[in-house]
């Protein structure tokens, strides 16, 4: 029964070294001989059969971004250390990338020099995962809760400066008899209430829009449309501040009869917010190219203006959450940042992306291009 129970016990510490994924070695440094469980050469994915009897067929493993570390570490630890802890990467034959733990002890002779090493090395690859996608979480965690700060602080002011121009100037023509206000300025006051309460309704939009894409059941109604009203009726939506300068709007449509398939309604949003920051930003003085093109397998939206241009610094901000150039933030241009990131997200539930492109004097472009889908009938 000893014996059997012995038996027990070995078989129990191999199955555990199995679900550790642990092996263990002796290095024998006078005959340059390893010594080791067949587990270690499964942690180091090498055949059953395998038969290592030099350091050097491990060493051979090691990646080449850790091997430097790996031989500078050991040099000191014959003689600075008894027991060491260390991980680094292999490539196993496969090809696949591994992460090692190795914990050892140095063995020595009767004089104190060390004659070999004893230890285990186990396959921590999973663990390394884990790790890294616990600290992606906390970043991705982090990034959420500066981006809500923001966008609280952001919407605080963005909200009250319409809310208090509304306010403002509806308390004025309240007063209108006691401050002997003329008709000028009572439609210069209700202008000013319509612009106020149009950029208000403009930021509630976008959040409502954030709060909807956020959604995970959220899925873009699609349907075929026809560019040419499509385009018609989004420069329309608009408004007043490109009816002035209707006529130095360009539209380019090809080919003139062109149909897609998108939410048409998502879509346009994405047209109305870049076109805003055209008009915005550039002004339509200088006129404004509108266009669709579209070959066998993509079709493309572009706004090209003919304003003063962003620096490279900020064209690679452009889509980012809440960022505003410096001419924005100088020129006090209302916004909260929003319309480009909420487009983005927008062309990525449609396949697609949005690119700007720009440099300071020469005006911005932004093209937004998706792949064609089944025409639905």
């Amino acid at each position: 029964m000893k014996n059997r129970g012995l038996t027990d016990d070995e078989r129990r510490a191999r199955r555990a070294a199995e679900i550790a994924r642990l092996g263990y070695w002796d290095a024998d440094f006078d005959n340059n001989i390893l010594y080791h469980s067949d587990e270690y050469l499964s942690v180091h994915g090498l055949p059953l059969n395998t038969v290592v009897t030099r350091q050097e067929q491990i060493y051979a493993l090691i990646h080449p971004g850790d091997l430097d570390e790996v031989a500078d570490y050991f040099s000191k630890v014959d003689t600075e250390v008894s027991d060491y802890e260390l991980d680094y990467r292999i490539i196993r034959p496969n090809g696949d990338i591994a992460h090692i733990r190795e914990i050892g002890e140095v063995v020595r002779g009767e004089d104190g020099n060390p004659i070999g090493h004893t230890g285990t090395s186990q396959d921590i690859t999973e663990m390394r995962v884990n790790e890294q996608r616990l600290e992606q979480a906390l970043k991705d965690t982090e990034e959420t809760l500066r981006i809500r700060e923001a966008f609280l602080a952001n919407m605080s002011h963005e909200l009250r400066t319409p809310l208090n121009a509304i306010n403002g100037y509806a308390e004025m023509l309240e007063m209108r008899d006691q401050l002997s206000v003329d008709d000028d300025k009572v439609n210069s006051y209700v202008t000013a209430i319509l612009q106020a309460s149009n950029h208000l309704n403009a930021i509630i939009g976008d959040i409502l829009l954030q709060v909807e894409l956020g959604q995970k059941s959220f899925c873009p109604d699609e349907n075929t449309v026809l560019i040419k009203d499509f385009l018609d009726e989004i420069i329309n939506i608009s408004g007043l501040a490109i009816d002035r300068y209707r006529d130095r709007i360009e539209i380019d449509i090809q080919p003139a009869d062109a149909t897609a398939v998108f939410d048409s309604r998502l879509m346009g949003q994405v047209l109305i917010n870049t076109i805003s920051n055209a008009v915005k930003y550039a002004g339509t003085e200088k006129g404004l190219k509108i266009g669709f093109l579209s070959d066998d397998t993509h079709y493309r939206f572009f706004i090209q203006d003919r304003g003063p241009g962003m620096p490279p610094e900020e064209v690679a901000m452009a889509t980012t959450a809440f960022f505003r150039g410096a001419n924005a933030k100088h020129a006090a241009i209302p916004g909260m940042g929003l319309g480009l990131a909420l487009s983005s997200q927008i062309m990525a539930l449609h396949g697609g992306i949005i690119s700007v492109v720009s440099e300071p004097g020469g005006g911005v472009r932004v093209d937004m291009v998706a792949s064609h889908k089944k025409e639905i009938r």
